[in-house]
């Protein structure tokens, strides 16, 4: 993903906002080579590597990058389940996943997952107490949501499902999927369109939503705390 002047200093000063050190795991195939360079097969890591590499370049030092190897470190991949590269995890301190990217966030995926860091920073969302109001109602849940980098629905859908996860702390986890880099993924659940959401794996929501309409699917209820701002 080629950026013009511009466009980096406009990724800069939003990387500029990030409040706190944070550590995203990249999961890649790369193999170590008798120089000490990387070798990676995957095309997808390597663009996505150099994609995240040139996030934590333009940090400040505030984010860092730690690839990790499937090949050279199976222990840890299956510690985190990761069967698909490339896998970006969002962990926090205590090794808790709260958000995975099984995607190479890049088109119109690139601006969300740029907010995402921002948020897992703590940048608070503007609407985490109405969140954090309900979190007691709501169970331990996963929710999935299928993508492609050029829906156009999905960069304003991807951000309510990353903010719940990132508000609530991994109570709630959520998993952004390329159908396009997942395909198999994409049959097992039958997705014909995106943006497609499952929510714990059984609810599911075609197409856009609101944070009233999916705090409606994991509370059960249909108390309208979020008011007309979303209407």
């Amino acid at each position: 993903m080629l950026f013009s002047e511009n466009e980096l200093n406009n990724i800069k000063r939003e990387m500029g906002k990030l409040k706190d050190n944070i550590v995203l795991k990249l999961f890649t195939d790369f193999k170590t080579q008798e120089d000490g360079t990387k070798l990676r097969r995957c095309m997808a890591c390597e663009a996505t590597y150099e994609l995240l590499k040139m996030l934590e370049d333009l940090s400040n030092e505030k984010l860092e990058i730690e690839e990790i190897s499937t090949e050279e470190n199976e222990e840890l991949a299956k510690k985190f389940n990761v069967t698909k590269i490339p896998a970006i995890l969002f962990v926090d301190e205590n090794d808790k996943e709260i958000i995975r990217y099984l995607a190479h966030p890049t088109g119109s995926e690139f601006i969300p997952f740029l907010n995402s860091i921002q948020y897992f920073s703590g940048v608070r969302p503007y609407y985490a107490d109405q969140i954090l109001t309900h979190l007691k109602k709501i169970s331990k849940s996963n929710m999935k949501i299928f993508i492609t980098p050029t829906c156009p629905y999905c960069p304003a859908t991807v951000p309510v499902l990353t903010l719940f996860a990132l508000v609530s702390k991994g109570k709630i986890s959520a998993e952004v999927i390329d159908v396009n880099l997942n395909p198999d993924i994409g049959m097992k659940y039958q997705v014909q369109g995106v943006p497609m959401t499952v929510i714990n794996e059984k609810e599911v929501i075609h197409g856009m939503f609101t944070p009233q309409d999916l705090l409606d699917k994991l509370v059960g209820s249909k108390d309208r705390d979020f008011g007309g701002m979303y209407a």
